[in-house]
């Protein structure tokens, strides 16, 4: 019986149009406390089949249910590849701690909508919240769908519709088809003197710039863009997007396009030299070109069709889950975070490496700083952090004390479904043995966190604004045990 079990650090929506019509996943967090049925259900004109991340999920006996797990597991493989920091999520240790790791039973009776617009609203989130220089990279590739993508790029230039214009002319002459509107005298001259021109007021566009054109090519991509239909709520939203695209296309009709690759080309010229005159516009380029390297490459696969369509919104888990902490110390008064230079790892292969959280207390009496990384993994049972977890925070102190002062205290930070494993006692651990000589250091507080990951009912929106508060105030509690 053929089975899928998502263990890539991703989660999300992944649509597939097969013969007898779309198919909705949704990859779930493994940190839900409620648990769903991966059995098929029907969702409006679609259908809809839940996973969960680190669970298996058998797909049926027959010939249909082994197409199904060849597509699902091909279309995964191929979502993992824009996700390269941490493919694979962490094997679980076989014990238990005291009963707490305790599955609940899945549910067969659940409104698979609201499941779905749960994790529509999280990966929202982490969008939203991307940094600028993030926002254009490889998690948009391989079949994503781009609708967060178009929303950047038309909010973006429609802060920017009147440098767009500002070389527009308004002309008012006699044409042979009515261009613009017709002036009030043109309307009397039709009737007292009628002629096969009419007299129009139009705007006219003097620059033919190329950065104008590869704006309107790109605006014509996403106004043409549809989606199949089969998630009323998915659909309603994409269409409003490129209602707006096409709104914005027809102020600027004059404007020519180019052809798809003459576009694709002037923007990578544009990208490494852009006049002076367009700098406002140095953010919005990356963004059309990649929106329009993601259609030039959709015609591609459509004139080789070979497997059956298909697209995804996701996220990576990892990421999310310390964009989730730093957001919630944000709403923190007393603590701010500290942004960090990527440090080489000291062991072969590990790249460049980023302590997720620098913690600083705001006060001017204190210049602490209390060194956090998120682990979107289960605590371990024993309380005890793995080897590679503990030399990596010793690389991490050792690498802080060696620019300035040691780190006040250290932690590591772990999704927990429910409050009542957030609210066991955080573990506490000392680092002195190993680099008390090292670093001049008396005690370093090495501690183990739970917290609170979001449940469906915390995400009915994408602002997540009740989750981040509580979250805060956790956060707030937790660093206040070390009188920091």
């Amino acid at each position: 019986m053929p089975s899928i079990e998502p263990n890539h650090d991703f989660l999300g929506l992944i649509g597939i149009e097969f013969e007898e019509g779309l198919r909705l996943y949704g990859v779930t967090p493994r940190f839900w406390y409620q648990r769903y049925s991966p059995e098929a259900q029907h969702l409006e004109e679609s259908s809809v089949r839940i996973l969960r991340q680190k669970e298996e999920a058998n797909f049926g006996d027959g010939e249909d249910a082994l197409k199904e797990y060849q597509q699902v597991k091909s279309n995964i493989e191929r979502i993992k590849v824009n996700y390269t920091e941490q493919d694979l999520l962490e094997k679980e240790d076989q014990e238990t701690n005291s009963g707490l790791q305790e599955e609940a039973e899945p549910e067969f009776n659940y409104k698979s909508e609201e499941v779905l617009t749960s994790l529509f609203n999280l990966c929202e989130f982490y969008r939203k919240n991307q940094k600028e220089d993030l926002l254009v990279d490889s998690e948009y590739g391989s079949n994503s769908l781009p609708l967060f993508q178009y929303e950047h790029f038309v909010k973006k230039l429609e802060e920017h519709t009147r440098e767009l214009r500002r070389t527009y002319r308004s002309v008012i002459e006699p044409v042979g088809a009515v261009r613009g509107k017709i002036t009030t005298r043109g309307m009397m001259m039709m009737v007292a003197r009628p002629s096969p021109r009419i007299e129009c007021e139009f705007e006219t566009f003097d620059i033919q710039a190329p950065l104008y054109r590869v704006m309107m090519t790109t605006l014509d991509v996403i106004r043409s863009s549809h989606l199949p239909k089969g998630f009323k709520f998915l659909d309603e939203r994409f269409q409003q997007i490129c209602k707006r695209g096409a709104n914005l296309r027809m102020k600027m009709m004059e404007i020519p396009s180019f052809p798809l690759a003459s576009a694709l080309r002037e923007c990578g010229k544009l990208r490494r030299r852009l006049p002076r005159m367009f700098k406002q516009f140095e953010d919005i380029v990356p963004l059309a070109e990649q929106i329009l390297r993601a259609e030039s490459e959709k015609q591609k696969e459509e004139e080789s069709e070979k497997d059956s369509p298909w697209w995804h919104i996701t996220a990576p888990s990892s990421k999310l889950w310390e964009l989730l902490l730093e957001k919630s110390l944000e709403n923190t008064p007393n603590y701010g975070v500290e942004k960090q230079e990527p440090l080489d790892g000291p062991w072969k292969g590990s790249g460049q490496k980023n302590i997720d959280l620098c913690i600083t207390p705001t006060s001017t009496g204190n210049n602490g700083v209390f060194l956090v990384d998120a682990k979107y993994a289960k605590k371990p049972p024993n309380d005890v952090p793995s080897s590679v977890y503990q030399y990596q925070q010793f690389f991490y102190a050792i690498a802080w004390a060696a620019k300035g002062p040691p780190p006040s205290a250290m932690a590591l930070a772990y999704p927990a479904p429910n409050t009542k494993e957030e609210e066991l006692i955080p573990i506490s651990y000392d680092l002195v043995g190993n680099i008390s000589t090292l670093i001049n250091k008396v005690e370093i507080p090495f501690k183990l966190w739970t917290i609170r990951f979001p449940q469906p009912e915390d995400l009915r929106t994408s602002d997540l604004s009740a989750y981040l508060s509580s979250t805060s105030k956790r956060l707030e509690y937790l660093m206040a045990e070390n009188h920091f």
